[in-house]
């Protein structure tokens, strides 16, 4: 029995090669362009915590800007409706970023690394697991919620 003949004909086998380097190119740049994109957006919705400043605010003080953090939290999710229904996670992305902004300056200045101050730490902490939450809300309400929401706008100015 003799082997079979090899189907690709030799003569273009630097073109196949050159076709396999092109592909591999392309496909890692891309792939690196995408890993890089991703980076990018993450870094600029996650804002670092500044350094802790010698001015350490009271407990009473802290616990007092984590309210108004939370009412501003709450104020801005109460408006998911408010506007167009399917821009409403881009609206609360852009007021995320400046809210958390806020919220790690609160924490710096609040001294939570000290023992004394566990449950503001972990109470901070819930606040920002509350943003989190309220973030995906808002993703889902602009996906899942709001077609049915302009729907029901149209239909009711077409019912006037």
């Amino acid at each position: 029995m003799t082997p079979a003949p090899d189907p690709r004909d030799p003569r273009f086998r630097p073109f196949r090669g050159a076709a396999w380097a092109v592909y591999l190119i392309v496909t890692c740049t891309f792939s690196l362009l995408i890993i890089v994109s991703v980076f990018k957006s993450v870094f600029a919705m996650s804002p670092g915590r500044p350094p802790g400043g010698p001015d350490v605010l009271t407990v009473s003080q802290c616990v007092g800007g984590a309210r108004a953090l939370f009412e501003q939290l709450e104020q801005e999710r109460a408006t998911h409706a408010d506007g167009p229904a399917t821009t409403a996670d881009g609206r609360f992305m852009d007021f995320r970023v400046d809210w958390l902004t806020r919220e790690r300056k609160l924490e710096a200045q609040c001294a939570l690394e000290a023992p004394e101050r566990a449950s503001l730490k972990r109470a901070l902490g819930t606040l920002e697991h509350v943003l989190d939450l309220y973030t995906t809300s808002s993703v889902q309400f602009a996906t899942v919620v709001a077609p049915s929401v302009e729907q029901l706008r149209a239909e009711l100015d077409a019912a006037k």
